[in-house]
This record gives C-alpha cells, sequence and structure tokens, in this order.
C-alpha cells in the first residue's frame, strides 16, 4: 500500500475497507434501488454489470492502494508471486474441502452438468469471487496482521483473531445483495452464510500466510463457489467435522508461518 511517512497500519486498513465498501455498497444500492422499483431485472444485462461493478470493489480498493507507481507488472506480480515449494500446502486443503463437501452431499445441483464445471471455475475465479482475493487476503491480511502482532503476541491468537475480524468484515460487504430484488443470495440464510465466509476465512489465510501467493488464493475462492453451486450443500454431521478438522489445521499451519512472517519483518525494519 502507500508508502507514506507516519502512515500507519491502522491508517492503511481504514483506506482500503473505505474505498471497497464505498465501490461495492455504492453500485449494489444503486442495484438494490433499481430492481426494487421494477425500473430493471436483477438477470438483466444492466443488472449484471452494476453487480459485477460491486464485486470488484476488493479488486479496485487493493490495486489503488499497492505502493508506489502502478503498472500492469507490478500487478501481475502481485497476483502471481508465491513462495517456493508451498503448494502442498493448497493441494491439502483444496484435496480436503473437496472431499468433506462431496462426502456429506448425497446430491448434485441437475442445473449444472459436469462438462461446464471447468468454464464455471474459470469465471468464479476470474469475476466470480476469485478477484476478491486482492484484496481481503493480498491487502487486508498482511497489514491486519503486523496490527494484530503489537497487541497479540501468541502466534494462534493472533492468528484467530485477525480471520475472525477478516471473516466478519467479508461476510458483512455481502449484506446488500440480500435487499437485491431477484439475487440468489435472498433464498440463502445470511447467519450460515456468515458462519461458512469465516470457516472460509481461515482456510484462506492458512494459504496465504503459507504460500504468500494472491492467485492460489483465487483458486481456492473459485472452486469454492464452484462446489457451493454443483452440490446441494447438506448440514450434517460430516460438513461439521470437516470443515472443523480443515480450520483447526488452517490454525496451526497458519499460525507457525504468520509467526515467521512477522519475525522476518520485525528483523528486516531493524
Amino acid at each position: 500500500m502507500h508508502t507514506i511517512k507516519g502512515y500507519k497500519d491502522e491508517w492503511r486498513i481504514q483506506e482500503y475497507l473505505l474505498i471497497t465498501f464505498f465501490i461495492s455498497w455504492l453500485s449494489w444500492g444503486i442495484l438494490i434501488l433499481l430492481t426494487a422499483l421494477k425500473f430493471i431485472n436483477f438477470q438483466s444485462v444492466l443488472g449484471i454489470i452494476i453487480f459485477m461493478i460491486g464485486g470488484f470493489g476488493p479488486t479496485i480498493a487493493a490495486i489503488i492502494c499497492m505502493e508506489g507507481k502502478l503498472s500492469a507488472k507490478k500487478i501481475l506480480n502481485f497476483i502471481f508471486d508465491h513462495r517456493a515449494k508451498t503448494f502442498w500446502i493448497f493441494l491439502i486443503l483444496v484435496v480436503a474441502q473437496i472431499l468433506v463437501v462431496a462426502l456429506s452431499s448425497s446430491q448434485t445441483n441437475p442445473a449444472f452438468a459436469w462438462y461446464v464445471l471447468p468454464l464455471i471455475f474459470i469465471g468464479c475465479t476470474l469475476i466470480g469471487g476469485g478477484n476478491e482475493e486482492l484484496g481481503w487476503r493480498g491487502t487486508l491480511q498482511p497489514v491486519l496482521t503486523r496490527t494484530f502482532a503489537k497487541r497479540f503476541k501468541n502466534p494462534v491468537l493472533r492468528f484467530t483473531i485477525t480471520m475472525l475480524v477478516i471473516g466478519l468484515i467479508w461476510g458483512l460487504w455481502h449484506l446488500p445483495l440480500w435487499f437485491v430484488a431477484g439475487s440468489a443470495q435472498q433464498g440463502v440464510n445470511f447467519g450460515l452464510f456468515i458462519i461458512a465466509t469465516i470457516f472460509q476465512a481461515f482456510w484462506l489465510g492458512c494459504i496465504y500466510a503459507r504460500t504468500r501467493s494472491v492467485f492460489f488464493c483465487m483458486l481456492f475462492h473459485g472452486l469454492s463457489n464452484v462446489l457451493m453451486s454443483f452440490f446441494v450443500i447438506q448440514i450434517n454431521w460430516i460438513l461439521i467435522a470437516g470443515y472443523i478438522t480443515m480450520t483447526i489445521l488452517a490454525i496451526i499451519l497458519g499460525a507457525r508461518a504468520s509467526s515467521s512472517n512477522h519475525k522476518i519483518t520485525t528483523k528486516a525494519k531493524s
């Protein structure tokens, strides 16, 4: 984010969140008004465009808040840079999520044929959720982690609180969509959505803490959205036990990485 003398991390967090929520909630607020007055349909071209502009709020904010002079190369490096030999972390959580969702659900969505899943996955990764990762993980997580490092010395506690805060913010960011006439969100329980988002925040937070890869987070986010669409989600003991197990694993692996990252940053500054 911007390199300004005396620019505190707390101010960086406020800057990112203000830009994100301004773009998204303004766009979705307009969509709420237009659909409520029946000027447009949510599924119309204009409705989808306004919806997508709001969805890119975290992405646009992340780019605006990047340090130094903006360039295509810098954005690409921001997305595709990663730590070597960390792909296994990403792979473990990918396999775990597929198994948990698939085993807990005994039914697939008939509206989605298996052969279109690759196209849906690409769409979800690039414009249907994965794009948000430039903001939530690539921008907010490292700054919030540094901020909480001053308050919480225990790495497990620090990682847990950081992910809880990001999960709550991320979940609440979606809130206006529940007021858009015709949106898919209106058929989803918002409380359950917040809980699911918090779980996702831990898994994605672990992936980013270990790999430092925005792209891996984009892929995981895209996969999550595909799984939620392809399978009819069943809330049962398999799903609950699987989610809790994945979260415990994410805390163990993520807290260790978060602690190492903080030590490296501290040494670099000294």
